[in-house]
């Protein structure tokens, strides 16, 4: 059977090529979508999105069906109903998963990452992670399949967000550790050591500058604002609508990222063994701040003149 009807002409264009003639020959499709989508905007009446851009958003989640119907009927509509309009950018859908979704999720999280605290900051960064683009990327909340309840699909989610986040501060932990270590080694300055770091000051001051160029510009300007205009987490946080907790995180990415960058750029560069590029960076990150306001602050001026 060949569908002329409005409702099956927006969703059988975007089925997968092996899923669209099961769906194109079924003949109650037309009433099986109204119904759905009636469903939908009934369990989400504010949330304001197109038949079209909803369908076609179905269409491109639908495998291959040997019941077609039954297939359809299954789906929990109204929770992929309300992911794609908040993939959309709907506020009022935003608004219903704040309410109805997120706060459900906090016992999972208990079990992993114990306190209200680390409960409030996995809700905040998992909601940053579903709703906000990264690199050309759709949000990740696109992800959803409608393969299950989305509230189990956020549980697990924030589940793995709570083992990142307790990873990456035991790595932080790590991290200042060695630091600590380093800081405590028998005092006085080696004669060859200086020498090497006068050495190549140019080369390092080169590499540092180029990493911090090679930063996404959010994170370029967070450090700008923390370093150079002195803008505390809480008020960076409200230009960016976000926890200052996250603003914490994408400093400390951004810092480790410099780190990172100065380090691979100085062995592409020098043909220095380890252990003399370990002593090289050696204090870098406890003067790391500094040098990057410094130069924040010299590429402002630049960019203004």
């Amino acid at each position: 059977m060949s569908h002329s009807s409005s409702l099956a002409r927006l969703l059988i264009p975007h089925l997968r090529p092996e899923a669209r003639t099961a769906y194109a020959e079924l003949p109650s499709l037309e009433s099986v979508l109204s119904e759905l989508l009636a469903s939908a905007h009934a369990a989400w009446p504010r949330a304001r999105l197109e038949d079209a851009v909803f369908l076609r958003y179905l269409a491109e989640r639908l495998a291959p069906a040997s019941e077609p119907e039954r297939t359809l009927r299954a789906l929990p509509v109204a929770d992929l109903f309300l992911a794609c309009a908040c993939v959309h950018g709907d506020a009022a859908a935003h608004a219903a998963l704040d309410a109805h979704f997120l706060p459900k999720v906090t016992a999972a999280v208990a079990r992993v990452h114990p306190g209200a605290d680390a409960a409030s900051e996995v809700c905040q960064v998992l909601r940053e992670k579903l709703l906000t683009s990264e690199a050309g990327q759709p949000p990740r909340l696109a992800g959803y399949l409608g393969q299950g309840p989305l509230a189990a699909w956020l549980r697990a989610a924030a589940v793995r967000t709570a083992l990142n986040l307790r990873r990456t501060a035991q790595r932080q932990a790590r991290a200042e550790e060695e630091a600590l270590a380093d800081a405590t080694l028998p005092g006085g300055t080696h004669p060859e050591l200086e020498h090497l770091r006068q050495r190549h000051r140019a080369d390092f001051q080169a590499a540092l500058a180029e990493a911090l160029a090679a930063l996404p510009s959010r994170e370029r300007t967070v450090l700008r604002l923390h370093l150079v205009e002195g803008l505390s987490l809480e008020r960076i946080g409200t230009v960016y609508r976000t926890h200052k907790s996250t603003v914490s995180r994408w400093l400390a990415h951004a810092r480790e990222e410099v780190l990172a960058g100065t380090r691979s750029r100085l062995a592409e560069r020098l043909r220095l063994s380890s252990g003399e590029l370990h002593s090289l960076l050696r204090d870098v990150p406890a003067q790391l701040d500094q040098s990057l306001s410094s130069l924040l602050a010299s590429t402002g001026r630049n960019e203004g003149s």
